[in-house]
C-alpha cells in the first residue's frame, strides 16, 4: 500500500506577505541573496516547498542553512521528491525531513511540491504529492489555488524560454520552480498578500552591456525536455543545423548542447530554442553562454540569443 501524504494546517494572515520558494537544490548563495532582496522579515510567512539541498554546489550547507530557517515561528517546510532519500544523512537531518508534511494546506491556498490529484487532501498518494511531472498542464481545477514547485518552467515553454514562475488562473495552479540546476536558471520567490501575486529571483549569471539594437523574432520555438529528439542535418565547427524530429524545424544548435541518450537517440537540452531577445544597445542581461558570433542570455527571467 502506498504511503499517504502528511497534511498541515496553517492559518495565513492575508495581510501579511506569503513567501514562497521551491527548488532551492542545494544553492544556498541564491537563497540568501533571495531573502535580502526580498527583505524577508519576521512580519512575514515563509514557505519551502521542498528539494532543498541535492544536484547543486552546496548542498550541506543549504539543508543545515534551512533547518535553522525552519526553527523560525514565521517559516514552514514541506518535503520535496528530492528529499526522499536520506540514508546518508546525519539521524537529525533525516528525522527532520523526514516529519516534514507532504501538503500545507491553509484557508485560501493548497501548498504542494509537485502537484495533487483530485480528492480528498487526507488519501492523497505522498509520492505524487511530491513527484508530478507536468502538473500544470493535467486536466484538473481546483477551487484554491495549489502552489506547486518541483518543474521547471522552461519545461512548459514551446514558444519563448523563461524561468518565471507560471499562474493559470483557469485551473488554479502557480507552478513556480526557476530551474536553479539548470543552464541560466533562478530561484524564484512568489509572494501572495491580500490575494495578489508578484515575483522576483536571483541567479548566478554575470551582466552584460548590450552592444547594439535587436528586434525579437517572431514566430519562435523552444524544445521542451520531455520533447528533445533531434537529428543532425549539417555539422559544424561550434554550431550544426538539426532537425526537430517531431516538429520537422529546422535549428541551429551549439554542438556542445547536444548528447546521445543511452538508447543512441540524438538529444538537446538547454538552449534549445530559435528565439532572439528584443534589445537596445545600452541597456543589460544577463549573460548564460558566449559564443563566435552570439550570446545566449536572459531579460527579466526570458532566454534567448542576441547576435553579435
Amino acid at each position: 500500500m502506498s504511503e499517504l501524504a502528511k497534511v498541515a494546517y496553517l492559518d495565513l494572515p492575508r495581510d501579511k506577505r506569503t513567501i514562497c520558494i521551491s527548488d532551492i537544490h542545494g544553492h544556498l548563495d541564491l537563497l540568501v541573496n533571495l531573502l535580502q532582496k526580498i527583505q524577508f522579515s519576521p512580519d512575514d510567512i515563509l514557505l519551502l516547498l521542498g528539494d532543498f539541498y541535492t544536484k547543486g554546489p552546496q548542498g550541506e550547507e543549504t539543508l543545515k542553512y534551512v533547518i535553522e530557517l525552519s526553527q523560525k515561528s514565521n517559516v514552514h517546510a514541506l518535503r520535496g521528491n528530492s528529499d526522499w532519500i536520506t540514508d546518508d544523512l546525519p539521524p537529525a537531518q533525516r528525522q527532520w525531513i523526514e516529519s516534514l508534511p507532504h501538503i500545507i494546506e491553509t484557508t485560501d491556498y493548497t501548498f504542494v511540491h509537485g502537484g495533487l490529484t483530485a480528492g480528498d487532501l487526507t488519501q492523497q498518494d505522498a509520492w505524487k504529492c511530491m513527484k508530478n511531472d507536468r502538473f500544470l498542464d493535467q486536466d484538473l481545477h481546483f477551487d484554491k489555488y495549489v502552489v506547486v514547485g518541483h518543474y521547471p518552467s522552461e519545461c512548459y515553454c514551446d514558444k519563448i524560454p523563461h524561468n518565471n514562475p507560471i499562474s493559470n488562473e483557469k485551473k488554479r495552479i502557480a507552478s513556480i520552480d526557476g530551474g536553479t540546476f539548470k543552464t541560466g536558471g533562478q530561484l524564484n520567490a512568489l509572494i501572495i498578500q491580500r490575494g495578489e501575486f508578484s515575483f522576483t529571483y536571483t541567479d548566478a549569471l554575470s551582466p552584460y552591456r548590450v552592444e547594439k539594437d535587436q528586434p525579437e523574432s517572431g514566430g519562435t520555438y523552444n524544445i521542451s525536455w520531455d520533447d528533445r529528439f533531434i537529428e543532425l542535418v549539417e555539422p559544424g565547427e561550434e554550431f550544426g543545423t538539426y532537425r526537430h524530429l517531431s516538429t520537422g524545424r529546422i535549428f541551429r544548435f551549439p554542438n556542445n548542447r547536444t548528447w546521445r541518450d543511452h538508447d543512441g537517440n540524438l538529444c538537446v537540452g538547454s538552449m534549445a530554442t530559435d528565439y532572439h531577445l528584443p534589445v537596445h544597445a545600452g541597456e543589460t542581461v544577463s549573460l548564460i553562454k558566449r559564443y563566435t558570433d552570439r550570446i545566449y542570455a536572459k531579460k527579466q527571467g526570458t532566454m534567448g540569443w542576441i547576435l553579435l
